[in-house]
């Protein structure tokens, strides 16, 4: 029998006194599927190596058998094939081996040689093949022995009982299929048991170390986010990624995750008898944001709350830097890295923020450029300036001002020499023997000279929409239970048993 948590009192927490019966009699019926179909291509592959920690058996939805063993497979789209010769596959560019004999290098330089020779005297030489899957014969090989090639995309399913299956470096639990995502690009859908994804969710968002009262409020969160974006997409349920939750696999699992999750089983934050839209981040900065100044819609438990326990994160060598933290770009530097995201207006001279909501969050800049200007809005600063927050301040700082930077101090050494800060002088100190003579200079560090430069300062890491992460940890921390944290950032919800994973 699984555990619920303490103080739910027979599965709900109820809120301003609503009896249960008109609740339940207004609202929609939640159910927590059994599994769930999860796209862990990300925006899709065309290039996806499939195989399994045991054996792998792949299958057509027919039925038929297509592959079964150790090896791996490869699934490809757009496969270049040299028509002459017995039609020979190009490899791929997109890949990276590294271990090939010089001889095997040679080889491949010669086909790529060939081939280009081959199109310059007859362009219908070399030929595309929409989809083709393959079995990759060892760990140099990147093209393998075809066994299917088609004019699109085949189904096909699978499925180990001896092992985990893998693709893009990690392992996980359930079944593959190939598929199309909306867009109609080439994907990788994981079905998996829905206790399963929850305890991965629970540990890819959240460290397996955090106290376990922080770990089952994201467990709560992460079910209720279930339950609510289902059948959103035709081939899978959710994202595997912070499109929707981050899903890595038998990776994301622990032994604590797994006891949040079944402690929790088949819990969810509603509100008035509704699932609500359990968004979270990672670190609200302080204080948590009023959806409608990110998303469309103002809804009633998610208010800005005060967000102190966020400060836990300061004292974390890797998590510090949601808590607070600096950005530096030169005007070239954001110019360029706002052309990429489709923002034109040149040379940028100035940022002027020109709406703040009541946190402090930045709601509207204008970007001010040598060839026009910009007006961007709510959450998009984020975005085009690639930042952790929208709780910031920008300053323009002048060229040529100097900065002593310790010779250990590695981060702030990178970020000069990207930069383009330029070593103005050594910087020395000295050693005194005991008859008060220098005994040895040292350099210790190096003064730098730095370039006209935008500096964003700000605090907290996401949207700052529901309940921060890192917030939820340092309540935990304090001794507030998963309950208390839940209903510190959804106002007003009950926590209700639905039944299932």
């Amino acid at each position: 029998m699984t555990r619920r948590l303490p103080v739910l009192l027979s599965g709900l927490l109820l809120i301003a006194g609503l009896p249960l019966a008109r609740e339940a009699a207004a609202a929609p019926r939640y159910a927590v599927p059994a599994a769930v179909r999860v796209n862990i291509a990300r925006l899709g592959t065309s290039y996806a190596i499939l195989s399994s920690t045991g054996t792998v058996a792949v299958t057509r939805a027919s039925g038929e058998v297509v592959y079964q063993g150790g090896l791996r497979t490869l699934a490809r789209t757009n496969v270049r094939r040299l028509a002459e010769g017995g039609g020979i596959d190009l490899p791929p560019t997109n890949t990276n081996v590294t271990d090939l004999s010089p001889e095997e290098r040679q080889s491949r330089a010669r086909l790529f040689r060939e081939a280009r020779q081959a199109v310059r005297e007859e362009p219908s030489a070399l030929v595309n093949v929409p989809f083709q899957f393959a079995v990759l014969r060892n760990d140099r090989d990147d093209v393998g022995t075809p066994l299917i090639a088609s004019d699109r995309v085949v189904g096909l399913h699978f499925a180990t009982d001896d092992g985990f299956l893998t693709f893009d470096g990690r392992a996980f639990r359930g079944t593959f299929d190939l598929a199309l995502d909306d867009e109609g690009d080439m994907i990788v859908v994981n079905e998996v048991p829905t206790s399963e994804y929850l305890a991965s969710v629970v540990g890819s968002e959240e460290p397996s170390s955090w106290e376990p009262e922080a770990l089952a409020a994201q467990a709560i969160a992460a079910r209720t986010y279930l339950v609510t974006h289902l059948a959103r997409h035709r081939a899978y349920d959710l994202e595997g990624d912070t499109r929707d939750q981050e899903y890595d696999g038998v990776g994301g699992e622990a032994a604590s995750t797994v006891k949040a999750v079944a402690r929790t089983a088949g819990v969810i934050a509603t509100y008035q008898g509704r699932a609500i839209e359990a968004l979270y981040s990672a670190n609200a900065g302080g204080i948590t944001e009023d959806s409608e100044n990110v998303y469309a819609s103002a809804l009633p438990y998610l208010r800005s709350v005060p967000s102190p326990a966020d400060d836990v994160a300061k004292t974390s060598s890797w998590g510090r830097t949601s808590w607070e933290w600096t950005t530096e770009l030169t005007a070239p530097q954001l110019r360029d890295y706002l052309a990429v995201r489709g923002l034109n207006v040149g040379e940028v001279q100035r940022i002027d923020v020109t709406s703040v909501s009541g946190t402090g969050r930045v709601m509207g800049a204008r970007i001010v450029g040598n060839a026009g200007s910009r007006d961007i809005g709510k959450d998009a600063s984020r975005y085009y300036f690639g930042l952790r927050s929208t709780l910031f301040t920008v300053a323009v700082r002048p060229a040529d001002e100097t900065e002593f930077v310790s010779y250990t101090n590695t981060e702030r050494l990178r970020t000069l020499e990207l930069l383009g800060a330029t070593i103005d002088a050594p910087a020395y100190t000295r050693l005194i023997d005991p008859d008060r003579e220098t005994s040895e200079i040292r350099v210790v560090g190096w003064i730098y000279r730095l370039p006209a430069r935008f500096v964003f300062t700000g605090k907290g890491y996401g949207h700052g929409v529901g309940m921060s992460q890192w917030g939820a940890q340092g309540m935990a921390l304090q001794g507030r239970s998963a309950s208390e944290i839940l209903t510190h950032y959804y106002l007003g919800i009950a926590l209700t048993n639905i039944g299932g994973a």
